[in-house]
């Protein structure tokens, strides 16, 4: 059964809402003999499946073809083709332009420790568009109300939630919790379940993180997951303040999703 494009938009906000990427495809220009007219869209996921139509035939598969393209390069590009034997193959006749266009998964990361660090560095995160989990094992600081621009805050063990937990290739692990045992755990744990988060950085002096990390790699986990580690959190540009500290880390975390590898000042 067709899809309307309505429901074709209705899928591409509950996808992004649900945290997965895709590839929207839209005819911008359509040949007014070819079944795909101005306005019809698609939605092209990762795994190869699609939803909707941009005309069907080799149209279709040649646009979809360049949507596993646009997964890999992360581009938006407008598409002409010409739809005669010469151009593409088909008889229709005239040229059509598809815009396609690249919709990232929610960047969502977990922080886990609810305390003025984490208080801090949440809004600074939300600024530029991360969906905020944040987690802590004591009740009293696991409340919407101490963090209300979280979008989520959860009591509960540590251990116990990273069982669970389903991480994505564009999501970002900050660990702080008021114990370094805990820090330990969570950091163990991930690295047990090889969680290959994009970032993912612990604070701690670099006495303590360098003792961590050595039996870490003593218990020789599948993978070398650990190396990803940030740790001390953040980039050198704080004197220890909460607030800058939060600036800090935030600013590590772009470097990472922005590929950063050295950092510069500007010039304007």
């Amino acid at each position: 059964m067709e899809i309307s494009v309505a429901e074709i938009l209705k899928k591409a906000v509950k996808n992004q809402i649900n945290g997965i990427s895709f590839v929207l495809a839209t005819v911008v220009e359509g040949a007014e003999k070819t079944p795909g007219k101005s306005g019809f869209k698609l939605i092209s996921y990762a795994d190869g499946t699609s939803e909707g139509t941009v005309g069907g035939g080799k149209l279709e598969r040649l646009v979809l073809q360049k949507c596993e393209e646009i997964f890999q390069t992360k581009k938006n590009v407008l598409l002409t083709f010409n739809l005669t034997e010469k151009g593409i193959g088909m008889a229709c006749g005239g040229n059509v332009k598809v815009y396609c266009e690249y919709f990232a998964a929610k960047r969502k990361i977990y922080i886990f420790g609810a305390g003025h660090l984490c208080k801090s560095l949440v809004p600074l995160l939300k600024t530029i568009g991360f969906y905020c989990i944040v987690i802590d094992n004591r009740e009293d600081f696991a409340k919407k109300k101490n963090i209300p621009i979280a979008d989520e805050v959860i009591f509960g063990d540590y251990l116990k939630f990273l069982k669970n937990m389903k991480i994505e290739e564009n999501d970002a692990i900050v660990i702080f919790t008021h114990g370094h045992l805990y820090d330990f755990e969570i950091l163990n744990k991930i690295c047990e379940q090889e969680m290959n988060a994009k970032y993912f950085g612990m604070i701690g002096s670099k006495v303590k993180v360098a003792k961590m990390i050595t039996e870490i790699k003593q218990k020789k986990y599948n993978g070398n997951l650990i190396e990803k580690l940030h740790s001390p959190i953040g980039l050198n540009i704080a004197t220890g303040t909460t607030q800058e500290i939060s600036i800090a880390i935030t600013a590590e975390i772009l470097s990472v999703y922005n590929e950063v590898k050295k950092i510069k000042s500007l010039k304007l």
